[in-house]
């Protein structure tokens, strides 16, 4: 989503890591389910989607049933995600050590945005902490028409999987279908800004991670966000400034 600091060309690449990941094997991912969830596939869900829905650079997505009907998403952590995470994380922490020498680069501060990088992304393996926020974003928007928080079910919820309300809707991350959708962008675009301008001035609090594969357009022209393993916090004395 930043063509402007990577180039087009890179963004361009960079932008299949969203939804465009090669999966990981149905097996792979009935057995980590079953190691974290501590039941077998069968006994968890009526019925489970082998194809995943979204493939990311963390996880996949994958839609199913739990016992009593309800439609849900189960996002599943990539099994060697946390290693190849850590190499390549000491790996850029080397590269940013020696553009800190350049004097061309040094005012870019290599080292300290490879840190804070290092501290998003690792919290970003933590599906347990993306839950907490799901919660918390769900009680600053209680009732609002705004934006539709998925609920999570916290009893199929664990560091490396999450069980949460299903959402049928449109992903921005598909133009086509959106044009054919009928609805009316103007007033989706509206309603887009006035949502992320009460999460920074009204709640402090706010989703930092908003490419088109995270937000999908809703029957009725509501916006349901979803993915909140990045988030933003601004303290009153900022916003206020």
């Amino acid at each position: 989503t930043r063509p402007d600091i990577v180039g087009a060309e890179l963004a361009t690449e960079l932008e299949r890591l969203q939804t465009k990941v090669p999966p990981d094997s149905p097996q792979v991912v009935a057995e980590l389910v079953e190691e974290e969830l501590g039941c077998p596939l069968t006994e968890l869900f009526a019925e489970f989607s082998e194809t995943p829905v979204a493939s990311a650079s963390i996880g996949q997505v994958h839609r199913a049933r739990l016992m009593n009907g309800q439609q849900v998403a189960v996002k599943v952590q990539r099994r060697d995600i946390a290693r190849r995470v850590r190499v390549d994380l000491d790996i850029l922490q080397g590269l940013a050590q020696l553009a800190e020498r350049l004097p061309e680069l040094e005012p870019y501060r290599p080292c300290a945005s490879v840190a804070e990088f290092q501290r998003a992304l690792r919290r970003e393996l933590d599906f347990d902490r993306e839950r907490r926020h799901m919660d918390e974003f769900r009680r600053c928007f209680a009732g609002s028409e705004l934006v539709h928080i998925p609920r999570p079910f916290p009893e199929y919820c664990t560091e490396r999987v999450i069980v949460m309300e299903w959402f049928d809707g449109v992903p921005l991350s598909s133009p086509q279908a959106i044009a054919a959708s009928g609805m009316d962008l103007g007033a989706v675009a509206r309603r887009g800004a006035e949502l992320y301008l009460e999460m920074i001035f009204r709640h402090g609090f706010y989703h930092a991670d908003p490419h088109p594969g995270n937000l999908v357009l809703l029957e009725g022209g509501g916006i349901g966000l979803l993915d909140y393993g990045m988030v933003g916090r601004i303290d009153e004395s900022l916003r206020e400034d």
